[in-house]
């Protein structure tokens, strides 16, 4: 996707166009790490930022920046202070600066924050900067965005980290005192591990010092948030993701009401699959979706869930890169499936592993 796609897409997402949430639901996942930034005002947030781009871009990796800035009262817009404090990175490809307003949302983001760090990931970026407006006890809304959550803090709180320590200073998994050469970093660091010791025992989260303005600590930062992307990679078999969570209904009707009315979800697609005897609404909901599961006849395998379990909780669907490989692993460890693969919703290809076999929840696996 060239960066002109990639801002085109940006806006349209922003602007809420049903077309654009639906192109990205099938865009692939990505394996880019999502970093939240956030922390008080004059933290030195952007500045930050910035070193923290000049390091990666340093090391080869590609680098999205979602800003999220304060709202113009005159236009709506973004005020674009953080991009202004980026410009060294204007013209490098392996860098896209995209700043947002917040629109009278709260939480320290915008309200699409979330389906544009899924784009950046999608277009392949390395990493996925998102760096929150000044936020105070409340706004903690990035971490659950963010793979890993930066709190940056500087010398000199004293009283403010008792303050803020019931909102963000409990989201963080990496902690940063910024501006550490100004008097009180060490009385700061203490405040922090301090709090810290009272609630997470022996998995403190670590406590990083930078001058952001001169690079200072940025390296060893970025060595820290490398290291937990390629934990994060360990944990999961390349190119698995989380397709999408079938819930089953009784009336697609009755539940788009919560779905759309309610959350503000909008309709993907909507099909019949007579093989199943099921009609499907799929809503995309970030990088996954959605799938709602309405029984078409009384003797098919949703009603008659319906009428053991009612509503709730059908399927977790899982795609994979290689579906033939993964059955022969499952069939050799001795796993249940149910049937065949065959051709679903979508067109995609799939089976199920039955619950004996997964924990006590139905699988499905899908090609992906």
């Amino acid at each position: 996707m060239s960066p002109g796609q990639l801002a085109r897409m940006a806006t349209l997402i922003e602007n809420g166009a049903p077309e654009a949430f639906e192109q990205l639901a099938s865009l692939p996942e990505g394996h880019g790490s999502i970093v939240g930034i956030t922390g008080p005002p004059g933290a030195g947030k952007s500045t930050l930022v910035d070193a923290l781009v000049a390091e990666l871009r340093g090391r080869g990796k590609t680098v999205a920046i979602v800003a999220v800035d304060p709202s113009s009262r005159a236009t709506g817009g973004a005020i674009l202070g953080d991009r202004i404090r980026m410009q060294r990175h204007h013209a490098d490809p392996g860098v896209f600066i995209r700043s947002m307003a917040t629109r009278g949302a709260t939480g320290g983001l915008a309200r699409t924050s979330a389906a544009l760090s899924r784009l950046f990931r999608a277009a392949g970026f390395d990493f996925v900067i998102v760096e929150t407006v000044g936020v105070g006890q409340d706004e903690v809304d990035v971490a659950s965005l963010a793979d890993v959550t930066v709190v940056v803090l500087v010398p000199g709180l004293g009283d403010d980290i008792q303050t803020i320590k019931a909102g963000i200073m409990e989201i963080a998994d990496v902690f940063v005192i910024n501006k550490a050469d100004h008097p009180g970093v060490e009385q700061a660091q203490r405040e922090i591990e301090a709090m810290l010791s009272l609630g997470h025992g022996a998995a403190m989260p670590p406590v990083f010092r930078t001058v952001a303005i001169d690079g200072t600590g940025v390296s060893a930062l970025v060595d820290e948030l490398q290291s937990r992307r390629q934990r994060s990679h360990d944990r999961v078999p390349d190119g698995w993701v989380i397709d999408h969570i079938g819930i089953a209904v009784r009336s697609l009707n009755e539940a788009l009401s919560f779905y759309e009315a309610q959350l503000g979800m909008r309709i993907a697609s909507r099909e019949t699959v007579e093989s199943e005897k099921v009609r499907v609404a799929m809503l995309p909901a970030g990088a996954s979706r959605i799938e709602l599961l309405e029984p078409t006849e009384p003797g098919s395998v949703i009603a008659k869930f319906l009428q053991n379990h009612g509503p709730g909780l059908h399927h977790v669907a899982m795609r994979v890169p290689d579906l033939d490989a993964v059955i022969r692993r499952l069939e050799a460890a001795g796993a249940r499936l149910l049937g065949k693969p065959q051709r679903g919703a979508g067109g995609h290809l799939y089976v199920f592993v039955h619950p004996s076999s997964t924990g006590g929840v139905l699988w499905e696996l899908i090609q992906g």
